[in-house]
Formats: structure tokens, sequence, C-alpha cells
């Protein structure tokens, strides 16, 4: 389905009856990250998707955002839909926008979801390494074969854990990846008070283990389930043991 929040065309997807659940997929995603796990839900909870804008079926911004202005958006789409979630679940970048918006009170939940959240500063190793990726991304490397360029590029942003910036087309959405990922979160994470269930995969190498064990700490009460043999995308590879999780968190 498609509605216009603030003149961007936005894609969506409202399923299932109950209290309202409301999901935020993660970076050069889509709402149909969720496909595996909206229908064990369905049946207990309404289940209430969106593409955050630039992303799968919704128009991109006209200028970069920050996170900020993602989470300004999502309480657009809330208003506009007459929805208040009951429950907020994000996924990577959909965790950053969930930080932010609840700690500053503008999005509001009985409970919170965060699945590999993204939000916490990246090591410095890891920013070092982006850092010279996004200038040789720039430079272009004229002085190399096409290949190898690719493959330089590539293996640097994967170091750095940042492989998304690499498949950005759009030069808004690049500056607004940079914004985004500028922005630590570990300040917002602390003044969470709402109940929280972290999801993390064990292999996850994108935002790994150890900052949802952070995410924890800085969190108060709240509670970090670890699916072996699983990595970034949990709910994908694991669908029913995530959904089980939600479910058994939610009801409790």
């Amino acid at each position: 389905m498609k509605i216009i929040i603030n003149n961007l065309a936005v894609e969506y997807e409202d399923a299932g009856k109950g209290p309202v659940m409301l999901l935020l997929h993660g970076w050069m995603t889509s709402l149909h990250t969720f496909d595996g796990v909206t229908p064990l839900l369905s049946g207990t909870f309404r289940m209430v998707r969106l593409d955050l804008p630039g992303f799968g079926g919704s128009e991109a911004p006209k200028e970069s955002w920050g996170v900020g202005d993602y989470v300004q958006f999502v309480k657009s789409f809330c208003g506009k839909l007459g929805i208040q979630p009951d429950v907020l679940v994000g996924h990577s970048f959909g965790g950053r926008v969930i930080l932010k918006g609840v700690s500053e009170g503008a999005l509001t939940a009985q409970k919170l979801v965060l699945i590999a959240s993204a939000g916490l500063k990246t090591h410095k190793s890891k920013a070092k390494l982006f850092l010279v990726a996004s200038k040789i991304g720039k430079m272009g490397l004229v002085f190399l074969p096409n290949g190898i360029q690719e493959r330089l590029r590539r293996k640097l942003y994967g170091m750095a854990g940042s492989t998304d910036y690499l498949d950005i087309s759009s030069p808004v959405m690049k500056e607004t990846f940079l914004r985004s990922t500028k922005e630590d979160l570990a300040d917002s994470a602390q003044r969470i008070q709402s109940p929280t269930l972290l999801i993390w995969g064990r292999n996850d190498i994108v935002t790994p283990l150890s900052d949802g064990k952070r995410l924890q700490a800085l969190i108060f009460g709240s509670k970090l389930e670890v699916i072996d043999d699983a990595a970034h995308f949990v709910h994908e590879e694991n669908p029913e043991e995530v959904a089980d999780l939600i479910k058994k968190f939610i009801l409790r």
C-alpha cells in the first residue's frame, strides 16, 4: 500500500489484529526483511511495517537526512495512520531510529525489541578504515583497472563493517548514511526506560555481539538473547526462533 507522508510516497503493509507492532528495517533493506517473522506474529499482533524514505518502494528525501529526520518521519507516519505502537521493533538502522526517538520522547511504546541494532560508536580502527575507503571511492583510483578498484574498495569497506556505503548510488543517500553513522547513541541508550529485548546473532560482523553486550549494559533492565549460527540478519535466518523470543517477551 502507498501513503503520502510529508510529500513523500511511502510503501507500507498493515496486517493482523491486536496490539500494534511497528517494525523498522535496516539500511539498504526494506519492509520485506520481516517477511519471515510477520506471518508468525500477525495472529497475535497488528503488524505495521514500512519502507523508510530512500529504501524499497518509498521515495528518497530531497536532501540528506540524519537519524532525527527519520524519527520525525516515523512519528508523522504513526500520526497519519492513527496508531500508537505498543511495541517498536527495529533491525540495525531501524534500531538506531528507535533508540534516538524513544530516548527523546518523540516515539513511545510499552516495549522495545532491538535486533542487531546499530547506534553505538564504531571502533576507532574501523572508523579510520571507513574514512580511507570513502576517500578511495571519491578518488576513483583511475590508475588501477576497474576490477581491481572495485575489489579494493569492497575489501576496505568490508574490513570497516560498512559495505552498505559502497552499494549506495544516490549522493543524497550516501550523505544520509554518513550523517546517520556519525551519531553515537550511547547516551540515548542510557535514557531508555521501556522494557527492552535485544536479539543478536552470534556471528554478526556488521554490528558485532560486543555491541549487543554494550547495549545491554547501557539500557537498564534489558535482556540480551543470542542465537547461535546466525549473523546480522538473524531474523531472516531464524524467523521462528526470533518470533518466539518476541512473543514470549511481549506476552509475559
